[in-house]
């Protein structure tokens, strides 16, 4: 199933020179030595394939049952996301160097691992967890958890919606559609997984009948 899966997602592969930024990047090096940047794309997977996500728990969790139902003592690992009555998922970490895994299990995100601190970046698929990023309007409080019961408080401050202009390429340009502004797969990584402190939730939007027609990116900024 993980080898199916593998071929189902596709890697934003981009040069790491050429970014507009005013650090370098922490990238995955790839055969030759070449130091590449992945913008993940997170596919709406056949429903006969990948279950979708059951159970209404995040509806009637509160958010101290939860912290108690992930905690397992691991201080600094993020083992949960909370949102009252929207969401209350496990986080699982991608492996080493596996910057393409996702999780196909059912209410649970993966952190994103090249996500560069103090940005955290967690991905969904939207056939299970991803579906409910839809739902998290601006204004809207989330909570991560810390393995050892610790929380920290964000609060959802924009939402950025791209059309990909060629869905199928790993290095699709995207179309803000907010803006009509044009951007390189390079770009649209900068100006979410790095920067000053912030969440970023992740999935793709369907349309037309492509999977892969788009992306969703759910901004949330640290409270005080």
């Amino acid at each position: 199933m993980m080898k199916r899966l593998a071929q189902w997602l596709i890697t934003g592969w981009v040069f790491a020179v050429g970014l507009v930024v005013a650090w370098p990047l922490t990238a995955h090096a790839a055969e030759g030595g070449e130091q590449r940047l992945y913008l993940p794309v997170i596919l709406n997977l056949n429903s006969d394939e990948i279950p979708t996500t059951g159970g209404h728990a995040e509806s009637v969790l509160t958010l101290q049952a939860f912290i108690a139902q992930v905690s397992d003592g691991q201080a600094g690992v993020l083992r949960g996301v909370y949102v009252e009555n929207v969401l209350a998922y496990r986080v699982d970490q991608q492996p080493a160097d596996n910057y393409t895994y996702i999780t196909s299990q059912p209410d649970t995100v993966t952190q994103f691992g090249l996500a560069r601190p103090p940005v955290i970046g967690l991905l969904a698929h939207n056939t299970l967890a991803g579906a409910r990023f839809f739902d998290l309007k601006e204004g809207a409080q989330v909570w991560l958890i810390e393995g050892d019961g610790r929380s920290h408080a964000y609060r959802v401050s924009r939402r950025y919606e791209y059309q990909a202009l060629q869905p199928n390429s790993p290095t699709s340009d995207f179309k803000d559609l907010a803006t009509g502004e044009v951007l390189t797969a390079a770009e649209v990584f900068a100006r979410h997984y790095m920067g000053p402190a912030h969440l970023t939730l992740q999935t793709c939007i369907a349309r037309d009948g492509l999977s892969t027609w788009g992306r969703l990116f759910v901004i949330a900024e640290p409270e005080p």
